[in-house]
C-alpha cells in the first residue's frame, strides 16, 4: 500500500509540475496501466457478478465488487509488468513466454486469494474467469509491446 501511495504521488507531483507522466521514469504510470485497469475490473467484476448471482444479489455484487477493484489495481499493474518484461528481454519467444508465465501466475494466485477471504460464495468459480482469459490477455499484450518495441528498434 505505501508503494501504490508513493506511487501516486509521485504522479501528481508529475502532473503539477507539467511534465509528462509516462516520460518520467518514477512516474505511477510507468508501472501502472489506468485505461487497461478499467477495462479488465468492468469485464471481470460482470463476469463474477453473473457467476454469483444465483446466490443473491448482494452476494453477487460483493463478489464482483471484490473482483472489479482487484482486477483495476492487479490487472493495472500486471498489465504494466507484462509490458516490462517482455521489452527487458532480448529474445522474442524467451520475452513472451517469460512475461505471460509470471504475470498469468501472480494473477491468478491474487485472485484465489482475494476469493477466498470472506464474503464470495464460490472462490473457486470466482477465479476460473482469471484462469481462462489472463494468460490469452498477457500473451496478447506481450506480443503487441515486444513487436512495437522491435519495429521502434528498426525505424
Amino acid at each position: 500500500m505505501c508503494l501504490f501511495l508513493s506511487l501516486v504521488w509521485i504522479s501528481i507531483q508529475d502532473i503539477l509540475l507539467n511534465e509528462q507522466p509516462h516520460k518520467n521514469k518514477f512516474s505511477f504510470l510507468r508501472y501502472f496501466d489506468l485505461k487497461m485497469g478499467i477495462v479488465g475490473g468492468l469485464f471481470l467484476g460482470t463476469i463474477v457478478f453473473l457467476i454469483n448471482f444465483d446466490h443473491g444479489a448482494v452476494n453477487a455484487l460483493i463478489a464482483a465488487s471484490k473482483q472489479a477493484t482487484y482486477t483495476f489495481f492487479a490487472g493495472g499493474f500486471m498489465l504494466r509488468l507484462t509490458e516490462n518484461i517482455a521489452t527487458s528481454i532480448d529474445n522474442f519467444y524467451k520475452a513472451i513466454i517469460t512475461a505471460c508465465l509470471v504475470s498469468t501466475s501472480i494473477a491468478v494466485t491474487l485472485t484465489f486469494i482475494v476469493h477466498s477471504l470472506r464474503g464470495t460464495p464460490e472462490p473457486l468459480n470466482s477465479t476460473i474467469p482469471t484462469m481462462i482469459f489472463s494468460p490469452w490477455a498477457f500473451l496478447w499484450w506481450a506480443i503487441r509491446k515486444k513487436r512495437r518495441q522491435l519495429k521502434t528498434v528498426g525505424d
